[in-house]
This record gives structure tokens, C-alpha cells and sequence, in this order.
């Protein structure tokens, strides 16, 4: 059986999937993420965490029931000490704000269980080139999986050709 690439959807991936606001840029998450979610979910090995639904638990929203019924369908990756000290360097060395823990829990959880793609609409912490190349650096020397950062419109598609990432 041919293994297929894994994806950690990060809270804003799977808040976009279900947005009903009528934020431009809300919407047009939304409608990127539907389409990536209608055309190349198949492709991959979808995965979330107890971080993911805690956050998507917080606050009351729109559509925030369907949104929870997803992330419970996905499969988990345990908050191990490991993810739990990584998530801490990954505050201590800048690689993620200080307050924002539930970033750095989701990137160390990729890191940490070898996950190719951590799929985020999280520009300003996450998926970004600085960050991804200060993840390299840094998972590298430590011997840690680097996953790759992106979002909807940059992780590349089976249906436009592109080859997809396989890790371990």
C-alpha cells in the first residue's frame, strides 16, 4: 500500500473550511480552502490535534459546531514531553512568539511526528520563508523532521501535476 503524504491542518485551515462571515479576505479563505479541501484532501493523510479542537472550541462563531465536527473525523498526533519541550525552544528562540503557545504546540507537533506539511493560513508566524528556513536551521542541527509550511495556495497539488512530499 503506497503512503501517502501527511498534512497537519492547523486551526485556521479548518476555520476558513467553515467561515461564514462576510470578511473579503474571509471569504476568499473560505472559498481557497474549499477548493483545496473538494480536490486534493484525497492525496494526503489529514491530521489535527487536542490543540486544533481546543481552539476551535474557543469563543462562539459561525459555523463553529461543523468546524468541530471535522477536526473530531481527522486523526489525532499525541502532545507528547517531547512536542511539549520543542514548542518551548521553538518560543525561547523566537521561532514562534512567546504568546503564541498553540503555534508553537502545532509546529513542534509537525516537527516531532515527522509531518510533511503543515497546512496554515498563518502567514505572520507560520508559513512564511523566515520561518521556514529558521525551522530548518534549527530542526536540523537538533536531528528533527523538518515539515514544510504552507497554506492552500503554495502546497503543491496532484491535480496540477506536482509531486507531493513524502517523509520517514
Amino acid at each position: 500500500m503506497k503512503r501517502l503524504p501527511t498534512v497537519y491542518l492547523d486551526t485556521s485551515l479548518l476555520s476558513a473550511l467553515h467561515y461564514r462571515g462576510g470578511s473579503v479576505d474571509g471569504i476568499y479563505f473560505q472559498a481557497a480552502t474549499r477548493e483545496w479541501w473538494d480536490t486534493e484532501k484525497r492525496y494526503f493523510r489529514l491530521l489535527a490535534s487536542t490543540i486544533t479542537e481546543n481552539e476551535l472550541r474557543e469563543g462562539k462563531y459561525g459555523a463553529q459546531a461543523a468546524a468541530i465536527a471535522e477536526v473530531l473525523r481527522l486523526t489525532y498526533l499525541r502532545v507528547t514531553k517531547e512536542v511539549e519541550e520543542c514548542s518551548q525552544r521553538y518560543a525561547e528562540v523566537g521561532l514562534v512568539p512567546k504568546d503564541k503557545h498553540a503555534d508553537a504546540l502545532q509546529l513542534a507537533l509537525a516537527s516531532v511526528h515527522a509531518v510533511d506539511y503543515l497546512l496554515t493560513w498563518n502567514y505572520a508566524h507560520l508559513a512564511n520563508p523566515t520561518t521556514q528556513a529558521r525551522l530548518a536551521e534549527w530542526n536540523l542541527q537538533r536531528g528533527l523532521w523538518v515539515p514544510l509550511l504552507v497554506s492552500p495556495e503554495t502546497i503543491p497539488r496532484v491535480t496540477l501535476g506536482q509531486s507531493l512530499r513524502r517523509g520517514r
